[in-house]
């Protein structure tokens, strides 16, 4: 992945979220984006994943500018993939339906296709028997591992996974983690913002510590939790591990 922003802003009303971001990535295969809450590391996914309008910069990935029209947004919508929070499975639907009804409505499959498309997913990530239940009759992890599938159905150029595992209980995260890594493992381009300090130090390739709307440090997770040279991060991290040992 090569990732270019340029002087990117983004504010919502008088607080200024983000104040002139720039950064220059390349041969990134796993991006994650941590740091304390409203540091701005959300607002910075959603406008990767053109769910927001910055006020003003310039983006490029993979030598595509991101262009903030209407249909050049729904059409970069088509190629990348997206998991929130709250799984944003639709409620009348079963898990498989879920699965399906994008690729058909979005990337205009047969239905056919799409479902032997989606239950070779869920075979292959261990969901099968889950495929004809609705979301209420799924535990949070099974229903986060739906979405992930979800999005991946659709055979993204990347992932955007926006704290995957925050609204799940802590017996669900690691399930849901797993399938991450696997998907990474695999070759899948990701770029996460996780509030998971463990995960984040496996599996990124490169690490951008967000924090009073700006990046506050960038690198390796070897550079970003052990030289600890940064006194930003080393407060945040002394946080954010002191029960997790």
């Amino acid at each position: 992945m090569k990732l270019d922003i340029q002087n990117l802003t983004m504010s919502f009303g008088e607080n200024t979220v983000l104040d002139s971001v720039s950064v220059s990535l390349r041969n990134i295969h796993s991006l994650v984006l941590i740091g304390p809450s409203g540091g701005g590391k959300t607002t910075l996914l959603r406008i990767l994943a053109g769910l927001e309008e910055p006020d003003s910069g310039l983006i490029t990935i993979n030598e595509h500018q991101l262009n903030c029209t209407e249909q050049e947004l729904l059409n970069y919508r088509r190629r990348i993939g997206m998991v929130y929070q709250a799984y944003n499975l639709f409620p009348h639907l079963t898990a498989l339906e879920n699965i399906v009804l994008p690729l058909v409505q979005v990337q205009g499959m047969q239905k056919k296709a799409a479902e032997d498309q989606a239950l070779s997913l869920l075979e292959r990530f261990n969901l099968a028997e889950h495929a004809f239940k609705h979301p209420v009759a799924l535990s949070g992890g099974q229903q986060q591992r739906i979405a992930i599938c979800r999005a991946v159905a659709i055979k993204p150029e990347f992932l955007l996974l926006d704290e995957p595992t925050s609204a799940l209980d802590p017996e669900y995260t690691s399930e849901v983690l797993d399938l991450i890594e696997e998907l990474r493992e695999e070759g899948m381009e990701l770029i996460l913002v996780t509030h998971e300090m463990g995960f984040a130090h496996k599996a990124a390739d490169y690490i951008l510590f967000i924090s009073d709307g700006g990046i506050s440090a960038q690198g390796t997770p070897q550079e970003i939790f052990e030289k600890k040279d940064n006194p930003r991060v080393e407060r945040f991290l002394n946080k954010v591990l002191k029960y997790n040992n």
